[in-house]
């Protein structure tokens, strides 16, 4: 029997690109022909693309706050595993953390988005973004994360709603802004909001989502708002016409998607996603979530396969497996996003030790 040292590269390339990430870097140190095949550009896009087909076990990373208001980030998977990660120096002490995830990369920042960070938590290789143009000062400030595929660039948007001055001219104003980070021009630039959607109502406490990698889709009372990282275009979409709505924008196999309790005493729940009919986008009913604890108060994000995680009537946040019928509880977050990790890093890069 050949020896593992005389195996194939391109075999143990392919092994070692269905490894999470965790195991990749402590494959490193096994032999410097591993570190060389796991260092190599082509492989870290290799298991990126593995990692996007969702073939690899998807986390959620949790900021939690503690009694002296500090805060530190976990990584979980399915429930299963919680690592403790250090958050990077830049921001490290700020006491409350906005945070977004697209391809194993992370950005934090703080509340009024003055400091973003880029980041990949794993590998611990980051970059301080320059600051955003306008100061948040009343009522919504929201920032989504994703990556334009067709000019290969990853993009922040963020869009303010109240008050708000320029931190350049010290300008103080009000109404609805959108602001667009783009990382391979390492600059903010404004967006132009619709008339049409200048009056749109933003649900406060309802997260910035990314769908299939580049759309960003934001709440509000009657309908969400999309944005397409390419075309760098609002959009809007109306609700589906009845059921209580009890979850975040989630991500339906590329498709936006929510989850609505209907039915005799409000017992039914189930998974509407936003799709494309005869050239038309309208909402479709794809599976009822067999719910056998009546526990599910609103679902947080939905992982694929009847994953998902939730916070019960007492807000106390957990895994579910519907397939399982298992419930994993966990501590209570300020926020929590999909992760799945990579050993991405981008030009500018540096390490955080």
């Amino acid at each position: 029997m050949a020896s593992i040292n005389h195996l194939a590269e391109d075999l143990i390339f392919e092994i070692l690109s269905w490894l999470p990430v965790l195991s990749l870097l402590r494959c490193i140190s096994v032999c410097k022909s591993w570190k060389s095949i796991i260092s190599n550009p082509k492989f870290i896009q290799a298991h990126l693309a593995i990692s996007q087909q969702k073939q690899h076990p998807f986390s959620t990373l949790r900021v939690v706050t503690k009694s002296d208001e500090s805060q530190d980030l976990f990584m979980d998977t399915l429930g299963e595993n919680s690592v403790k990660l250090s958050l990077p120096r830049y921001i490290a002490y700020e006491r409350r953390l906005l945070i977004c995830s697209c391809n194993g990369l992370v950005i934090l920042s703080d509340r009024h988005v003055v400091l973003l960070y880029i980041w990949n938590p794993l590998i611990r290789l980051g970059k301080l973004l320059p600051p955003a143009h306008y100061l948040h000062i009343g009522v919504v400030n929201k920032i989504g994360f994703g990556f334009d595929s067709l000019s290969s660039d990853y993009k922040i948007l963020r869009v303010l709603f109240g008050r708000f001055s320029d931190l350049f001219d010290g300008e103080e104003k009000k109404g609805l802004v959108a602001e667009l980070y783009s990382y391979n021009a390492d600059s903010w630039k404004p967006i132009q909001v619709p008339k049409e959607i200048q009056g749109f109502k933003f649900d406060p406490i309802s997260e910035c989502v990314c769908v299939d990698g580049r759309a960003l889709c934001l709440p509000g009372t009657d309908g969400i708002l999309s944005f397409d990282l390419h075309d760098e275009v609002f959009r809007m979409h109306k609700y589906p016409a009845s059921g209580e709505i009890i979850s975040e924008v989630l991500d339906f196999e590329g498709s936006i998607a929510l989850i609505l309790r209907s039915g005799e005493r409000a017992s039914v729940l189930t998974l509407w996603a936003l799709d494309e009919v005869e050239g038309n986008l309208s909402w479709t009913e794809k599976f009822n979530i067999i719910e056998p604890a009546k526990r599910i108060a609103y679902v947080l994000i939905y992982l694929g396969d009847g994953k998902f995680v939730a916070r019960d009537h007492s807000r106390a946040c957990f895994f579910y497996d519907m397939k399982k019928g298992t419930f994993v509880q966990f501590r209570i977050h300020m926020s929590a996003v999909q992760f799945s990790g990579s050993l991405l890093s981008l030009k500018g890069f540096e390490r955080q030790d």
